[in-house]
């Protein structure tokens, strides 16, 4: 375990965690349903982090719709791939929305991120204009109007 956190710290070290007015990079992402997608450089990225956070976005999304500008991203990096191919993934494809799969872990740590929360990122040609973190339903609902 010590080998695997000495292995990994430099990466932690050098991915910085993005702030408002930063860049962001508009990489591209597959959905549960292996359609490519570039991610958006103006509108909103909704980014969960675990079960729960997944859940809330989910169930957000499958009540009143994913708006055209918004984007659901999914850290993946640190479910295992034989529990992620077994269970995670065939529960993804029930839902109709895209839910992009995010599984560059250097990446991912450059997103902002707030334990138990989703994460809200307000992007405009490319560049970060707000973060917020919606804890439930309605705080989910008030940012994203």
């Amino acid at each position: 375990m010590k080998r695997l956190i000495f292995l990994l710290l430099p990466l932690f070290l050098f991915a910085q965690m993005l702030q408002v007015g930063d860049a962001v990079v508009p990489i591209t992402l597959t959905s549960q349903h292996e359609k490519e997608q570039k991610l958006n450089s103006n509108g909103k990225w909704v980014v969960t982090w675990d079960k729960e956070s997944t859940r809330l976005a989910n169930e957000y999304f499958a009540k009143f719709h994913m708006p055209r500008n918004v984007q659901m991203i999914v850290d993946v990096s640190q479910v295992p791939s034989g529990i992620f191919n077994l269970f995670v993934l065939p529960n993804m494809r029930n839902y109709s929305h895209a839910i992009l799969l995010s599984y560059d872990e250097t990446y991912n740590a450059t997103l902002p991120y707030q334990e138990g929360f989703v994460t809200i990122l307000t992007i405009k040609e490319s560049k970060i204009l707000k973060i917020d973190f919606a804890e439930d339903e309605a705080s989910l609902k008030e940012l994203l109007k």
